[in-house]
């Protein structure tokens, strides 16, 4: 009854008002010529003008046309015009414009038509003008300084992920309407104009001496997120390879000064595309590749097809200074970005609720990328590692979301740029690779990409594809789909506890799960490996799984014919699934007993972090006394493995947050010393030895002792430093290691006076690296001065800032990492709020993910209600990201129940093992 009096009463009135957020699916764009002409030549009047003309389809009667135009966006409303046009584009007679109107909410340009159009084909004209913005959305402006001459120079460039394509220019600006685009770009003569395609001919502008229309080819089928362009006065270095199925011209561009520092980049990206048509069995369909270094970039880098763009620090690398975890750093964004090329580009979701499409895959993609590209990084290891524990920290919050989550409107899109998206995503396609196997994730995913060619598609499309592969390849029975096993990961949130009971008499266990964290029986139709270690064979296929009956409660499961009653067993071999494990306690002893034995690497060093890991998480949430996980712990002392110590260490940070702000910590740091001492002599302390095996290693080893004030480690890092700022040209000589500068320069600021800060700052002032400049920002923010404190965070947020607005949430977060700086950090925050949003803004995400930050240092029940009164105070804010509002929260909860209920078990250990 309802429906049908909306339905009535729309009738009466003149003007239709559509309200929802999708645009109609009444009109389909098939073609956009878009030209802009913009306006550097003025530093006061930095704009752009142009018209665009699309091509539509009408499919079924309309008394408008709805597409987007953001406010922003001046459009001559009085030049808009309608024709008809023939399916090849011959245009016809006008069609009456009854008149137009905006509707801001939903950022619709609705055109209102005389009488009703048919389904057929018509073109619609639109001219547009607008501001060239700095808030790094749209179509901006950038600037650098020229180090030589000491001007500054603008340059444009676009970004219009997820919805600000529609600040550029009048579109249909959702991912499923895709159309191919001829973009012509007005500029001056000595501007360079780059956009997807290849550049086809330059045309000089009537009236405009030294100004020119560049012309480019027309694109493939696309998405308007991914329409990028820029007019720059940079220089290119151009690359090819010999191995990609056909001739494509690769070229980076960077302003002049820093041209040198794309060589890496145009040296691993040919590599990284043909190694991603080898296992994509598909040719990448672009004639060239452009990688483009814009000084000022919000996100680390964007996938726009042929023209991906990137922050400095994302695209440089400095052999002489850059470190190895930056070269690293630079290799992953690289092979990320070109993973898009066919996972986002060619194959597109539907709609943003399955953006994990996109990045999950490009984020799994691309741990392949860089093990292709070096062995000896063991990247598939440790960036499996790396993900599988971010998602642990952060998808046992109650707060979490599930992988697929529903998008109502434009401005919450931005939301889902997380590590759901890219992390977890990334976890549970490396855990379907191993459960279904590599033939048939590689004949479904070939079979999935070439059938969604130059469209889109959604979860269902790709669970069909592997499906139908792992049945051909034997890999699951002939009963179960990939998508029954798969929606029980991506449609809810959170992670399981699987536990398990042995029973030693019968040589069987009892398993069952629930979420982790949230008690309750968990839905996950959940697959792990066999769970005990064999010599030889397949350790990661699946030997048993947990079901769901018909009501979705969890089935609980018996397995039989395990170890013997002195054996260990192991679940989840290789950690291929998320989820965590709590066996009985004398499966832990017999664990924690082959630990300490000579044969502890016999459990493979990705489950030996998986079980430092899962003990201390237990610890922490109640789950497991102290003293099991920590007597675990201890077998550290003869672990000289990175990814064990990687996960007690992320582990232990909690801790020190915490523990640093009691009388307490003392014991903390002498537990922490002597636990770290054989690991750091090992690894040779602070010294430029490259012959080290695992420079990351070395670099957390380093870092974990100068914070526990190691007497070697502050001593020579100190020493370093000094030499570097005595040395006759700190600029062009460096004496400090480029692998652990990190550590030195923290050090230094810790330790350090203001002679010592003031030296940092003037060579981040006089740094031409990007990598160095990054580094210095993070570790600025370590002195323990309050007043140079004071003065870092006018130098970041308050104008004339001398830092770039996308390294603020950097720099910020290197104060609040330090002792002293946590708590001025959050009194800073909360004292300038109305400052602070006013930088930040559109962009709140960026600001709700300091109150995050400082979050994790609060643990009283003092800090609690401070807290929660600033969000009270601030909730227009905070209701916009209401997710990130209610992690701070339980951040501080759960900090404060492990000070008041936990803390004194975690000391009673400490003081058993004579740590005073």
């Amino acid at each position: 009854m309802r429906i049908q009096f909306i339905v009535l009463f729309s009738a009466l009135i003149t003007v239709f008002c559509y309200d929802h957020y999708r645009l109609p699916h009444s009109v389909q764009p098939l073609h956009y010529t878009l030209r802009v002409l913009t306006h550097l030549e003025d530093a006061r009047r930095l704009s752009f003008t142009g018209d665009v003309q699309i091509k539509l389809r009408v499919l079924q009667e309309t008394t408008n046309i709805t597409l987007h135009a953001s406010s922003m966006l001046k459009i001559a409303d009085n030049h808009t015009r309608l024709q008809h046009c023939s399916g090849s584009g011959d245009k016809k007679g006008f069609i009456g414009i009854k008149n137009v109107e905006r509707y801001k909410k939903h950022d619709y340009y609705i055109i209102h038509l005389v009488k009703p159009l048919q389904a057929a084909f018509y073109v619609i004209k639109l001219q547009f003008w607008a501001p060239l913005n700095r808030n790094l959305f749209g179509y901006y402006v950038s600037s650098y300084k020229d180090m030589e001459t000491n001007e500054t120079s603008y340059i444009s460039v676009t970004q219009f992920e997820p919805a600000d394509a529609r600040c550029a220019f009048p579109c249909f600006d959702e991912p499923h309407f895709k159309a191919t685009f001829d973009i012509i770009l007005g500029h001056p003569s000595d501007f360079n104009a780059l956009s997807n395609m290849p550049l086809t001919e330059k045309i000089p502008i009537c009236g405009r001496p030294n100004w020119y229309w560049s012309k480019f080819q027309q694109t493939v089928p696309m998405s308007t997120y991914l329409v990028a362009y820029s007019i720059n006065n940079f220089e290119g270095y151009t690359a090819s390879s010999s191995k990609i199925s056909h001739p494509v011209q690769f070229t980076t561009w960077a302003r002049s000064q820093a041209l040198e520092q794309c060589h890496y980049a145009a040296e691993i990206a040919p590599r990284l595309l043909s190694y991603y048509e080898e296992i994509f069995d598909m040719p990448y369909p672009l004639p060239k590749m452009d990688l483009l270094a814009v000084p000022d970039f919000s996100a680390g880098a964007m996938e726009n097809w042929g023209l991906i763009t990137f922050r400095e620090a994302a695209l440089f690398y400095a052999r002489a200074d850059s470190s190895l975890e930056d070269k690293q750093r630079v290799a992953n964004i690289i092979a990320h970005e070109l993973a898009h090329q066919w996972f986002g580009n060619l194959v597109t979701m539907e709609w943003w609720n399955d953006l994990w499409l996109n990045e999950g895959f490009a984020t799994y993609v691309a741990t392949l990328g860089m093990q292709r590209l070096c062995k000896k990084w063991h990247a598939y290891e440790e960036e499996s590692l790396d993900n599988v524990l971010a998602i642990f920290a952060t998808d046992a919050f109650y707060c979490t979301r599930p992988i697929s989550q529903a998008v109502g409107s434009a401005s919450t899109i931005g939301n889902l740029f997380d590590p759901i998206t890219y992390r977890k995503g990334s976890v549970i396609i490396r855990m379907m690779h191993n459960f279904i196997g590599d033939e048939a994730f590689r004949r479904g995913l070939k079979t999935y990409l070439q059938h969604h060619a130059y469209g889109n598609a959604n979860q269902r499309d790709l669970w069909q594809a592997l499906t139908q592969a792992a049945h051909q390849c034997h890999r699951i029975p002939a009963k179960l789909s990939v998508g029954t096993i798969m929606d029980t990961w991506t449609l809810q949130s959170g992670y399981p506890l699987v536990t398990v009971e042995r029973d030693y008499i019968h040589n069987a266990a009892n398993v069952s799960q629930r979420r982790f964290v949230i008690h309750g029986p968990a839905r996950l139709h959940e697959p792990f490996s066999e769970p005990f270690e064999r010599k030889a064979g397949d350790y990661t296929t699946p030997k048993a799984w947990l079901r769901c009956n018909n009501a979705g409660r969890a089935v609980p499961l018996r397995l039989y014919k395990l170890p013997e009653e002195d054996e260990w067993l192991l679940f989840n071999l290789q950690l291929t699934t998320p989820y965590r494990v709590n066996y009985d306690a004398c499966n832990w002893d017999l664990i924690t007993k082959s630990l300490y034995s000579k044969e502890f690497r016999r459990i493979h060093v990705m489950n030996r972090a998986q079980l430092i890991d899962d003990a201390l998480a237990l610890a922490w949430s109640g789950h497991m006394d102290y003293k099991q996980a920590l007597e675990l712990l201890r077998y550290l002392q003869h672990e000289n493995e990175f990814m064990p110590w990687r996960a007690a260490l992320d582990q232990l940070i909690a801790i020190y947050r915490i523990m640093r702000q009691t009388s307490d910590f003392d014991v903390f740091q002498k537990f922490m010393q002597h636990l770290l001492e054989p690991i750091y002599c090992h690894l040779k302390g602070i010294n430029d030895d490259e012959s080290v095996k695992h420079v990351p290693h070395k670099t957390l080893i380093a870092q974990w002792a100068c914070r526990m004030a190691q007497e070697n480690c502050l001593q020579v890092a100190m020493d370093y430093y000094q030499r570097w700022y005595t040395s006759d040209s700190p600029d062009k000589s460096n004496p400090t290691p480029k692998n652990l500068r990190s550590v030195i320069y923290c050090t230094a600021m810790h330790q350090g006076d203001a002679d010592d800060w003031n030296f940092l700052w003037q060579r981040y002032l006089s740094a031409t690296v990007a990598s160095e400049r990054r580094l210095i920002l993070q570790s600025l923010g370590c002195t323990r001065q309050l007043w140079l404190l004071q003065r870092y965070m006018k130098l970041i947020f308050e104008p004339p800032s001398l830092i770039r607005k996308h390294d603020a949430v950097l720099a910020f977060g290197g104060v609040v990492r330090s002792d002293v700086g946590s708590q001025f950090a959050r009194d800073y925050l909360f004292s300038n709020f109305a400052m602070l949003r006013k930088f930040f803004e559109p962009n709140i995400r960026e600001l709700a993910g300091l109150v995050i930050q400082i979050a994790q240092h609060m643990s009283t029940s003092r800090d609690y209600q401070v807290l929660q009164d600033f969000f009270n105070k601030h909730r227009d804010l905070f209701n916009r990201v209401p997710r990130s509002a209610q992690r701070a929260k339980e951040q501080v909860q759960l900090n404060l129940r492990w000070r008041q209920q936990l803390m004194p078990e975690f000391l009673r250990y400490l003081h058993t093992r004579c740590y005073e």
